[in-house]
């Protein structure tokens, strides 16, 4: 069997893999978090023994007494921690969404060295902000010649007793020149950067499981292989990708993600506003993402998630296309009859536009896929296809970004790319009609 964990803000998901690439077992429970003053964190040996408890409970499902042949994590992107010389985490991870950091990415974005840098999209969640309020608050969580690592990469971290950051996330960080392909001196300066692990591509085997509770309960043995993941968003999509690698993806869960990579970067790649990262898999040319909020003005909107799966529930949404393309303020401040249509066509069209910006920074204009919780809903589905004015196909897979990660565990224990996808549910959205020469009016 071969295993990709998913470490999620919200969930933490297991996934196995048989032989044949095929899912035997997954499951998602809640991430462990505790409260350190200023909001909810995350203790790393906390996450991996919450992960370890869901590895062995799959195991004993499915595993039929034989050891799980390789492992990989993916998961976000910002939240990291250091570790001391016996892998034990010094401080405790700040999520990605705390605020805490504000200023201090303020600081960063202002700055000499940050507008040097306008490639870089300096906000409260990159960690290059974090290290800068852990310096002021937490000094013991960051101090000395201990590395920092993802969260994400630190249960394989711990599992191997080998440090390292995955290609995917060191973008993340803020500090990191895409184009260079190096860490940037003045910005690790100016962050007051702790050290940082080598980096290495998704896919890469950094070891073999050391001791521990995996191995005492026979779900991994000294041949089970550590694999390098990366970042959530761009594992899911490498996914997609192994059916089609010109794919756009538009990945809609809490946050709305769109991603596509590209070898051949223009020269305003740099300055288009979207986040620039590395391909999956190494090698030339860039990889774009752009985040959207898409749950937070929704719920804004309807109150809850229970009214936005009852309202997208519907087999065609009602009303008819707005006379122009609506803002999110001005969705959200709409009295109208049809004001929850207008919120999504609101959240809609900025994927639209990241899209278009993503046309300019050289992604060629490859089919059209779509995944995460709410692709569920083909109305939704319908509504994006007439706003981008193209056939959308729906993945239906419940947990891509550990189906992604697991792939690469089988892939790096078998030495070979599995053929998984192509049996994959899929479904085509075509736009409607009487919609699409309405939105095509639209700037």
């Amino acid at each position: 069997m071969y295993c990709g964990v998913d470490v999620g803000s919200t969930n933490i998901k297991v996934l196995f893999l048989d032989d044949e690439g095929q899912n035997l077992w997954v499951k998602s429970v809640p991430s462990p978090r505790r409260h350190d003053g200023h909001g909810v964190v995350t203790e790393g040996l906390e996450l991996v023994a919450a992960l370890e408890d869901l590895i062995i409970e799959g195991w004993r499902a499915v595993g039929k007494g034989k050891p799980i042949a390789a492992i990989a994590t993916t998961g976000i992107g910002e939240d990291g921690l250091c570790v001391a010389p016996d892998f034990t985490p010094r401080g405790l991870a700040i999520p990605w969404f705390d605020h805490r950091d504000r200023a201090e990415a303020g600081i960063l974005k202002a700055s000499e060295e940050g507008r040097a840098h306008t490639q870089i999209n300096f906000g409260f969640s990159t960690a290059a902000a974090k290290w800068l309020w852990l310096r002021k608050h937490r000094p013991d969580a960051v101090r000395g010649n201990d590395p920092w690592v993802p969260l994400t990469d630190y249960p394989a971290v711990w599992w191997a007793r080998r440090a390292y950051i995955c290609a995917t996330l060191m973008p993340r960080t803020g500090v990191y020149d895409v184009f260079t392909r190096d860490w940037i001196p003045e910005l690790l300066r100016k962050a007051e950067a702790p050290p940082l692990p080598e980096g290495l591509t998704a896919g890469t085997v950094i070891g073999t499981l050391h001791a521990g509770p995996l191995r005492e309960a026979g779900a991994g043995s000294v041949n089970t292989l550590i694999v390098v993941g990366g970042h959530d968003h761009p594992i899911a999509s490498n996914a997609i990708m192994r059916l089609d690698p010109l794919a756009r993806i538009d990945s809609i869960g809490t946050a709305n993600a769109l991603f596509a990579e590209t070898t051949t970067p223009t020269s305003t790649a740099a300055t288009a506003g979207i986040d620039l990262s590395l391909p999956v898999r190494g090698g030339p040319g860039i990889s774009v993402i752009g985040p959207i909020e898409f749950s937070a003005p929704l719920r804004q909107a309807f109150g809850d998630d229970a009214a936005v799966k009852a309202y997208l529930a519907q087999p065609v949404l009602p009303g008819a296309p707005a006379a122009k393309a609506p803002t999110i303020a001005e969705a959200l401040a709409d009295t109208g009859e049809h004001r929850h249509r207008r919120v999504l066509e609101a959240v809609s069209v900025e994927a639209r536009d990241f899209f278009r910006a993503m046309k300019r920074v050289g992604i060629a204009d490859g089919p059209m896929y779509a995944t995460g919780g709410w692709a569920r809903s083909r109305a939704l589905m319908e509504l994006r296809a007439s706003i981008f004015g193209e056939t959308i196909t729906v993945l239906h897979e419940p947990e891509l970004t550990a189906l992604g990660a697991a792939l690469f565990a089988m892939e790096a224990a078998t030495g070979s790319q599995p053929d998984a996808m192509s049996s994959r549910a899929t479904e085509t959205i075509a736009p409607r009609s009487d919609w699409m020469d309405a939105y095509a009016q639209w700037p």
